[in-house]
């Protein structure tokens, strides 16, 4: 199948695509990896034993092929089980628009039932992380959002495009997705779950959608509106803190005044000059689903809501304090601050697993820590990261050499160059809270031995250029502020000769690895005379980053970058898997701030509230911390849709937000 728009390749064993390449496309990208193929039909979950959270996809009535058709422009494909008979055709409707319609027909004599669980059609977008050049070319970030009638995937090429893949449904409704051949540098196929139907004998139900190319989240976001399954949500905020009211306007194609509701009570929606708004002040706290149907058409829209940021943020590092904290005198883990597990509530070590030691990631407790104590009185807490100073000079850190261990006992069984920075930050820190002039003498000691190494080549988040000088600014030490800069401008000039080609690192490519190419260069830009040509060297890579970030009404997804491995080696549950939110999302927020301060752009900062707003569910009123929350409905065949009983890492959020609580209200204590 080809035209003017879309050239389409199909296996003819399997009736199924292959292939599918925009004609112009200078790179050629084929957005359907050959990891699956295009339109599979999935069927029948199996079930296994709770405790092992194990449900997979298996052909136990697996599809036949029956029928095979082609044209140029046309084709149609017949499948049968011996329960259903499912005609696929595909279509151009426009010159610019493919059409896939999955009729599914009940064969028996009995009424079946289709829902998530027993039948699903695969779509495996190329969202593969190669390298970073290939992947700017190849590779698309999938945005997918089953919001029943209203349904939609953004495939959004990694890099800057112009070629972007949009699909809309048209008819049907999903709920939910699910994920497949899923690891580490790969997120696998996505299977479209549709939403639960009983089907008497001979009854027919269909899924279409229609596909078409896009240049960016804008005019996608233009294009969908257009179809008469559309009904747009846009919400202040996903997330919002007692005392705010939910606040969101309804965007209808049709028009159709929208009934919505809330645990099935319909919410009051108020008219004006055609718009469609609801103002909601909530009355518990905790994930609100509010449903939205225009007419026949159906979809919902997902809120949080928290107790007050202050509150929240008091309670937790209290927790942290009282549960996380090793206490044992004679244990060379006291003063660390550890991984917490919700359900056996007790802390957890792994010395052998560096990603679950006391070392590491674990800094974001402290660095939370920290930055509250600098602005607000508390002295439980501060005994508390005393002991943890006391522990990291006496485990992980070497003050006579600078050097940064990866373990405790000082014992350093991997070089790891993330590690270091982390360090010089909680320094930086320490003397903004302290006054104390030797946390800048070791700054000093552990950057020159950092830069020796190598540091200049990786491409750590914690490499914060604002937070140090301003420290050396602060203690009036001048000349040290020039030097720890020359050392910056070495990191920077290695930035910006890499460009968009970013280098490996623990992953091949991924949000992370961008993001601390636009804070480093905003920051840079700060203390620089040309301010313009940092700014503009930044925007590259922010133009790169935005195409992680979700756009979905959900405060599982908007505004929250896309990660699948972090479950895996940072939760209790090893899952691999789409990490919808992951507290490394707020980094996407910390560039948008950092780029926000370089160029006063006030859309970068309400982009960034949105961002840590949404990943605050993370951590819960009851103060507990979480790891990831798996968003699929099953990964490799493993049930998703939970949050991991792991306390692990999420207090950067925290961090994060109280370092622009300057430049956001919703963050000041």
């Amino acid at each position: 199948m080809k035209n003017s728009f879309f050239n389409v390749q199909i296996n003819p064993k399997t009736g199924c695509i292959t292939s599918l390449v925009h004609p112009f496309d200078k790179d050629r990208m084929n957005w359907c990896s050959d990891l699956d193929e295009w339109g599979k039909l999935y069927t029948t979950l199996e079930k296994q034993p709770s405790n092992y959270r194990h449900e997979c996809w298996k052909n136990d009535t697996e599809f036949t092929l029956t029928k095979l058709e082609q044209r140029e422009n046309e084709m149609t494909a017949v499948y049968n089980n011996n329960r259903y008979a499912v005609t696929v055709k595909r279509f151009f409707s426009q010159s610019d628009r493919l059409t896939e319609r999955y009729t599914i027909k009940n064969i028996t004599d009995v009424i079946v039932c289709i829902n998530r669980d027993n039948f699903g059609i695969c779509l495996p977008f190329h969202d593969i992380y190669t390298y970073a050049d290939d992947c700017m070319r190849h590779c698309c970030n999938t945005h997918i959002w089953c919001g029943l009638n209203c349904s939609w995937v953004d495939a959004l090429r990694m890099g800057n495009s112009d070629i972007n893949l949009g699909l809309v449904l048209t008819k049907g409704s999903l709920i939910s997705y699910s994920q497949i051949h899923c690891k580490s540098n790969m997120r696998g196929s996505f299977i479209l779950e549709p939403e639960t139907v009983l089907l008497k004998s001979g009854e027919e139900y269909v899924l279409e959608w229609e596909l078409f190319w896009h240049s960016g989240k804008n005019e996608f976001e233009k294009k969908i509106a257009e179809y008469s399954s559309y009904i747009g949500i846009k919400a202040k905020h996903f997330t919002v803190f007692e005392g705010e009211s939910i606040e969101f306007e309804i965007i209808s194609s049709k028009g159709d005044f929208p009934v919505v509701t809330l645990d099935e009570k319909e919410i009051e929606v108020t008219e004006n000059n055609g718009r469609y708004f609801v103002s909601y002040m909530p009355r518990n706290n905790g994930e609100l689903n509010f449903e939205i149907k225009c007419a026949n058409i159906r979809t919902y829209a997902s809120f949080m809501v928290k107790i007050p940021f202050k509150e929240l943020l008091r309670k937790r590092l209290h927790f942290i304090a009282d549960k996380q904290q090793c206490k044992d005198k004679s244990s060379p883990l006291y003063g660390a601050y550890l991984i917490y597990d919700r359900k056996t509530k007790s802390t957890y070590f792994d010395f052998f697993n560096t990603d679950h030691n006391a070392c590491r990631e674990r800094l974001n407790m402290p660095l939370a820590i920290i930055r509250y104590l600098q602005l607000a009185q508390d002295e439980k807490m501060r005994r508390s990261i005393d002991l943890f100073i006391d522990f990291l000079f006496r485990e992980f850190y070497e003050e006579t050499t600078g050097e940064v261990f990866n373990n405790i006992g000082k014992r350093q069984d991997a070089l790891r160059l993330y590690n270091a920075p982390g360090v010089m930050l909680l320094f930086a820190e320490m003397y903004q809270l302290t006054k104390e002039e030797k946390y800048l003498e070791q700054i000093l000691l552990l950057a020159e031995k950092y830069y020796s190494i190598g540091g200049e080549k990786c491409y750590s988040n914690a490499v914060a250029i604002r937070k140090v000088v301003s420290a050396f600014e602060n203690a009036e030490r001048f000349d040290d502020k020039e030097k720890i800069l020359e050392l910056f401008h070495m990191h920077t000039d290695n930035m910006i000769k890499n460009d968009i080609y970013y280098p490996p690192h623990e992953v091949n490519y991924e949000q992370t690895i961008v993001t601390p190419a636009v804070i480093c260069l905003s920051e840079m830009g700060l203390y620089d005379d040309n301010k313009e040509y940092f700014a503009a060297q930044a925007k590259k890579h922010l133009q790169i980053l935005d195409r992680f970030s979700g756009h979905q009404p959900s405060h599982y997804l908007n505004e929250i970058a896309i990660r699948h491995w972090d479950d895996y080696w940072f939760g209790k549950s090893h899952l691999i898997g789409d990490t919808l939110p992951h507290h490394l999302s707020c980094l996407t927020a910390r560039a948008f701030v950092a780029y926000a301060r370089l160029t006063k752009s006030k859309e970068y900062i309400y982009r960034a509230e949105e961002c840590m707003r949404n990943g605050l569910c993370l951590i819960g009123d009851d103060a507990m911390g979480c790891a990831a929350h798996v968003y699929p409905h099953s990964v490799n065949g493993c049930v998703g849709e939970f949050y991991d009983d792991w306390a692990n890492d999420q207090d950067l959020l925290l961090y994060d937000a109280l370092n622009c609580c300057d430049l956001i209200e919703t963050f000041r204590i």
